[in-house]
């Protein structure tokens, strides 16, 4: 319901009217509502209804263009109730993820910040208008400031198409934009060239050894950190780890290394690596779980220590080739003759981007949603489509950061490219012997994500809809080329064979539909029909495969393999039609045989796959039905069993010392879980600790007289005690979740308890991300944030704005996942062995938002009393640090916490 309206007519800086209005909404304003915009019930009890304005609003507004900040958002709504039916839509969001790709927030209240404007946003509709004017002329300045030729090109593409934007660029393009200068773009030249002139390395053999006492004195009290930082901290758990780490350098060994919160790992391993790598002149890769964790090693690590240490180490981020850019493939789209709206976005983006970016890399880019996503496969340097002499003659950024790693003493790659290395036997990342996996937690699921397949119903059917279009489906396009290029004698075979492909392709998209309508009975029939927000997931066992239902799938599985069998073979004769014009002056010859050789591995790939999944079935491949309860989608995925294996061949038998750290490794006090999943049965193992004092500040409270999870009155009792315990701390609570439904139905209970006493509530799932969940619980005085997974970990808010962590339940696996339960079978205790040591790590990481410094102080409060009364409780207690541990009633947790709190 709308409870305000403002809007601003203008023209250029100048207001020429305004419009404002409060509205009765005929419903209370909900609490959160009422705290984001500060209006209340009392304030619309005597406005007017909106069908009693709503003409006057239409009247000021006219025909003109309705700008806005997610302007589709408020049209959809306006346009709902009967207004501006006709009226274009201009969205500020839209033109600054094109014109400000490196802005960390596209929020209204952060781009007026970003770009000066003068009065920020305060969510009440007509101070929110006023600021989207300001901003849209900000932005109109920001794109004057491009190279006319951009702007002049966007403005053309843009008049193919309907998008609507389109008369903001060709507006920009009427004033005549003044160029870059051209000095900076020599600069970006000469440091391109300087990347690529570092000579490769020769490692020296043998190596010669670290001076592990020299190293260690960087770091003690009085040494070359201490001089160079005033805030930094002598930490002897810092300094054994690097003594540790150095040693296995040296000896050529591996080595597990739990560092806890506060130890400074990443300085701990970086310091004997930078040493080791540049006194011989060999490499060491780094791989990390996270891009925050990566900025911070290249752009703050590296840095810090090529000053401290006064070494000329080179240091490089390596991505996978979908991460860069293709300027071949980028050109190729530009040449297109009608371009979506979409496609015209991110390809205004790319453009924008393309004269300033030194690396190509897309992390550069704001792509936010899945079809911008998938678009950004047209341009990626993928390497079937971009061959190496094609991509030497254009200039490529793939190989510019590929001949970057050949020369860096230090490579920072992420768990996914680690293991796409080992998938494509080591050619994805320069030959190196050192590695240092960060984050190493993660690693086993890193690897079942990266080695796994997922064929979804639209991607598949998407691909066939690519083939098959009448203007520009594959076969269409080669008649096109070869009737443009006047080539008579070829022209008929052409058109025989477009036709021919469309006819395979309709055949192909029936029976691929049919095969997803059988899939979604069997899911129906196993399952029961979808009744909540979850995915639905089936796993296929032998056991299901021998249902009558199966053999309906089998049945549409092999009609589909053979009709998608047919388009390959049409595929293949149009290479050999096509590799025949190459003396023929054809458009885009190379692009065409390119694309061709694309389409048919991507159907041999996922004919192979799906055949595996559906027909074959492999007992070290888990295999499984997936319904995404977001869209609907269908998919059938696979994924590894084990992948110990894996390491052990590809990581600890190829190279000379790899290094696992991370602030939780070990469960139950040991080591051994995590080295039998990984294989790494005779890896060396140190735990260092934290440096922080937890049994002075932290205080870990554990209600007795909660019901346990499952019984009748748990959600009733846990809602009430969070309220209770945020109420008495003034907000300054994370709550942690392990489930959605969990999540969602106490946020309904404690949102007006928490209302009553001004405290807001921000919980994952409304729609803001993550980082936008943070900022917004960092900036408000009094705060509850409630989190499901993705909070658990990699989350940083020291000092006070975070008092108290609450762990609702113990974070067990769901059971009925198929990984879970495929490799629960592996196990003669599946619970003790398996369920149990997963639990203890998750839950390791979520006590460890708490204290994040050492002047941190809170409270860590487990709602789940399975701690006190189950066996394995002992194990996930002491699994945590040292903190004083109180059990009590529900009722007395507010006070102790409270007294906790304002004790330091």
């Amino acid at each position: 319901r709308i409870t305000e309206i403002g809007a601003v007519r203008f023209r250029g800086a100048r207001v020429l009217d305004e419009f404002h209005s409060l509205i009765n909404p005929g419903k209370n304003i909900p609490y959160q509502i009422q705290h984001l915009t500060g209006i209340s019930n009392q304030m619309v009890a005597k406005a007017p209804r909106f069908n009693a304005i709503s003409a006057k609003l239409q009247r000021f507004v006219g025909d003109s263009p309705v700008i806005g900040h997610n302007v589709q958002f408020d049209l959809g709504f306006l346009r709902n109730l009967g207004l501006f039916e006709r009226n274009s839509g201009i969205d500020t969001f839209e033109i600054a993820s094109i014109l400000l790709p490196h802005a960390s927030r596209y929020s209204l209240k952060s781009l007026a910040a970003l770009l000066d404007v003068a009065e920020p946003p305060t969510h009440r509709a007509l101070d929110d208008a006023r600021v989207t004017h300001r901003l849209f002329e900000a932005l109109l300045d920001q794109a004057r400031r491009l190279d006319g030729q951009v702007i002049k090109e966007v403005a053309e593409m843009a008049s193919r198409s309907k998008w609507s934007l389109a008369p903001v660029f060709k507006d920009l393009a009427r004033e005549r934009s003044r160029s870059f200068n051209s000095a900076l773009g020599q600069q970006l030249t000469g440091k391109r060239r300087a990347a690529e002139d570092a000579p490769p390395l020769k490692p020296i053999i043998p190596p010669r050894p670290l001076d592990i006492p020299a190293l260690s004195a960087l770091i003690q009290e009085g040494g070359a950190f201490d001089k160079a930082f005033p805030n930094f901290e002598h930490r002897p758990q810092q300094v054994e780890m690097l003594e540790n780490v150095a040693d296995a350098f040296n000896e050529g060994y591996h080595l597990m290394v739990e560092a806890g919160t506060g130890t400074g790992k990443s300085l701990a391993y970086l310091i004997p690596a930078v040493q080791w790598a540049v006194q011989n002149n060999t490499r060491v890769v780094i791989s990390t779980n996270t891009i925050n964790l990566q900025d911070q090693i290249i752009n703050k690590d590296l840095p810090d220590l090529k000053k401290i240490l006064k070494l000329d180490v080179r240091g490089t981020t390596l991505k996978g080739r979908g991460n860069y850019v293709c300027a071949w493939r980028v050109e190729q789209l530009r040449r297109k003759a009608a371009l979506s709206p979409l496609e015209l976005r991110l390809l205004a983006k790319i453009l924008v981007w393309m004269p300033n970016t030194l690396t190509g890399d897309k992390q550069e880019l704001f792509i936010p949603n899945r079809k911008e996503q998938y678009l950004w496969q047209q341009v990626n340097a993928n390497a079937d489509i971009c061959p190496p002499e094609r991509c030497a003659r254009q200039g490529c950024f793939f190989a510019r950061a590929r001949q970057s790693a050949e020369s860096a003493h230090v490579i920072i790659v992420n768990h996914a490219l680690l293991l796409a290395d080992i998938a494509v036997n080591n050619r994805a990342i320069p030959e190196y012997d050192y590695l240092i996996i960060d984050e190493a937690h993660h690693l086993e699921d890193s690897i079942t994500n990266q080695l796994g397949y997922s064929a979804t119903k639209s991607s598949v059917e998407q691909l066939l809809k690519d083939l098959s279009g009448s203007k520009t489906g594959l076969f269409a396009e080669i008649a096109r080329r070869v009737n443009k290029a006047g080539l008579g004698n070829a022209m008929g075979q052409a058109e025989s064979l477009s036709q021919a492909g469309r006819q395979a392709l309709e055949k192909s998209i029936s029976a691929w539909r049919a095969l997803f309508n059988a899939l979604d009975s069997v899911l129906n029939e196993f399952l029961g029909r979808p009744k909540n927000q979850y995915d639905r997931k089936l796993r296929i066992t032998p056991g299901l495969r021998v249902q009558p239902a199966w053999s309906d799938i089998e049945m549409a599985w092999d009609n589909t393999n053979l009709t998608l069998g047919e388009v390959v073979k049409l595929i293949i004769k149009a290479g050999k039609f096509w590799d025949n014009l190459d003396s023929y002056e054809v458009d885009n010859w190379e692009d065409m045989l390119a694309a061709i050789t694309n389409y048919k591995q991507q159907l041999d790939e996922a004919r192979g796959q799906l055949d595996l999944i559906l027909r074959e079935g492999d007992p070290d491949t888990i295999t499984w039905i997936e319904q995404s309860a977001r869209n609907q989608d269908i998919s059938l995925r696979a994924a590894p069993l084990h992948v110990g294996s894996l390491v052990r061949r590809h990581l600890l038998e190829s190279k000379k010392s790899v290094i696992f750290t991370s602030a939780t490794l070990r469960t139950d006090n040991s080591f051994e879980y995590l080295k039998e999943r990984l294989s790494a049965w005779d890896v060396g193992e140190i735990a260092v600790g934290s440096p922080f004092d937890y049994a002075n500040n932290a205080l870990v409270y554990i209600p007795t007289d909660i019901p346990e999870p499952g019984a009748p009155n748990f959600q009733k009792a846990f809602a009430k005690t969070l309220a209770d315990l945020a109420i008495a701390l003034k907000g300054r609570t994370l709550a942690l979740f392990t489930a959605y439904s969990h999540l969602r139905n106490t946020a309904q209970l404690i949102q007006r308890p928490l209302a009553d006493h001004n405290i807001a509530l921000y919980q994952q799932g409304s729609g803001a991300s993550r980082r936008q969940l943070l900022d917004n619980f960092k900036n408000t005085d009094q705060a509850v944030l409630l989190g499901t997974r993705s909070f658990w970990e990699g989350i940083d808010i020291p000092g006070p704005d975070l008092s108290c962590v609450v762990i609702a339940k113990i974070p067990f696996a769901v059971p009925s996942d198929p990984i879970v339960q495929a490799r629960n079978e592996t196990f003669e205790d599946a619970f003790n062995q398996y369920s149990v040591p997963e639990a203890i790590l998750h839950f390791r990481q979520g006590f460890g938002r708490l204290i994040r410094s050492k002047n941190d102080q809170g409270v860590v409060v487990i709602m789940d009393k399975r701690v006190l009364t189950k066996r394995y409780g002992e194990s996930i207690l002491d699994s945590l640090p040292e903190a004083a541990i109180q059990r009590g009633l529900a009722s007395d947790l507010p006070a102790a916490a409270k007294e906790w709190v304002e004790s330091f």
